[in-house]
């Protein structure tokens, strides 16, 4: 057997058992050929060889020790043309940009810090970046509101313009996409509106939520997705959710989403909430003592903007009166946004919720947060979201976590039983007696 061959069956053995984040750069790596017993691999990019070496050469080497019964060296290489240095003695005029994309420049990889929640999707998203059209096309970010979907759509577009300025990078909100559309309708210039987007090497949309229920604007998503993907151009959105629960979303257009990669943000763990506020200080040059970072982490758990809420309303105190913001201060200043819970509330755990919610209703707790949609696991599910809002102090991010659910669909969740319970006094009458259950587990 070659060592191609050899390579092939490794990759297909590791596929089943290594993690997508890490499976995912095997799809960078390419078989050159063989020289004896050393199989020769290339990449286009030093970053897939890095990644490699770290995230999946020691699993792919065991599996193609284990198939040839023997050592198998591996010699990855980077592609000669994305290793050739700068020409100095010429001096050319930068490539003309193309683009009038209207990036946040702020927006950038380098200060967008991963957490195990989100590593993947920025792992994934500069790998986007650097070989845009090639690979993971189209994509999908989503997650909850401040997490961080238009920074790694705009850290895209960003490391594009910068690496290969003469792509025509458009980005664009999805509000502002349909404004478009319909003027150019208004004033019968559907024609312009077709060729702008249709000749976007790279198209950025954000929030494509807002084109829920917006059917015309949708069908020319569609076409214009087609053409872009036929040619192979990049297509990233970002969503606050699924595509899955769009509900007057097309079919056909949900099923262009799933076709390539979706990305899913969720709320930073603590350490991380650290990282960011020690970033955001050091990005605006203030000082703030390590007790009062800690204290934010500690509190505001929802998500990346309302950390940065936090940390600008106490630099505008210490910019505007001129002095350091102690632990005092700090709790004064964000009270507004960081209440204290009762003792009882302090007692009331998720869990224990759903142990309750699922004992009330003859089911399981791990029924409750899983996939199903059984009507009885379905309403179960919907009431232990919405008492696990009104009892406690977690937000609506923390309780998607712990259910399994992103930020939209508990929200929706809480607003179907808030409503319901208005018109079904039975209904009511089980919130109250549930509520009281857990109430008296929790003395």
């Amino acid at each position: 057997m070659s060592l191609e061959n050899y390579w092939n069956e490794a990759l297909k053995k590791v596929s089943t058992t290594m993690d997508a984040g890490k499976a995912m750069w095997l799809d960078f790596i390419n078989y050159s050929g063989e020289d004896g017993d050393t199989l020769l691999l290339s990449c286009d990019a030093e970053m897939y060889r890095e990644n490699f070496n770290t995230e999946c050469k020691k699993d792919i080497q065991k599996a193609l020790d284990t198939i040839a019964n023997k050592h198998i060296e591996i010699d990855l290489s980077v592609n000669e043309e994305d290793k050739k240095p700068e020409k100095k003695s010429i001096k050319k005029e930068a490539p003309t940009r193309k683009t009038n994309s209207y990036l946040n420049k702020n927006y950038t990889f380098d200060n967008f810090i991963p957490c195990e929640n989100t590593n993947f999707a920025y792992t994934a998203a500069k790998a986007i970046a650097i070989n845009p059209g090639s690979s993971y096309n189209p994509c999908l970010i989503y997650g909850g509101v401040g997490l961080g979907k238009t920074h790694l759509l705009e850290s895209i577009g960003n490391y594009i313009e910068e690496k290969t300025p003469q792509k025509n990078v458009i980005y664009v909100t999805a509000e502002s996409f349909t404004n478009d559309y319909i003027n150019s309708l208004a004033g019968k210039k559907i024609s312009d509106f077709r060729i702008k987007y249709r000749k976007a090497d790279v198209l950025l949309i954000d929030d494509i939520h807002f084109l829920d229920e917006k059917i015309s604007t949708q069908e020319e998503l569609f076409h214009t997705f087609n053409d872009l993907y036929e040619k192979g151009h990049q297509i990233i959105f970002t969503c606050d959710r699924p595509v899955s629960e769009l509900p007057n979303f097309t079919d056909r257009l949900k099923s262009r989403f799933t076709r390539g990669i979706n990305l899913s943000l969720t709320a930073p763990d603590y350490e991380t909430r650290v990282a960011i506020l020690k970033k955001k200080c050091e990005e605006k040059n203030t000082y703030i003592s390590d007790s009062v970072i800690n204290y934010i982490a500690e509190n505001v758990k929802t998500n990346v903007r309302d950390l940065e809420g936090s940390l600008t309303t106490l630099i505008a105190y210490t910019n505007l009166l001129q002095t350091d913001i102690t632990l005092d201060i700090a709790k004064d200043q964000l009270k507004h946004l960081i209440s204290a819970p009762t003792a009882s509330e302090q007692d009331i755990s998720l869990v224990d919720i759903t142990k309750v919610v699922a004992s009330y209703y003859n089911v399981e707790p791990t029924q409750i947060r899983s996939k199903s949609r059984t009507a009885i696991i379905k309403d179960s599910r919907n009431v232990a979201i919405f008492l696990s809002r009104k009892i406690t102090q977690y937000s609506t991010t923390e309780i998607g976590n712990f259910f399994n659910r992103d930020h939209s669909t508990i929200t929706h969740s809480i607003d179907l039983i808030e409503k319901e319970k208005k018109t079904n006094s039975d209904l009511a009458a089980n919130l109250d007696e549930i509520e009281a259950k857990i109430k008296a587990k929790a003395k």
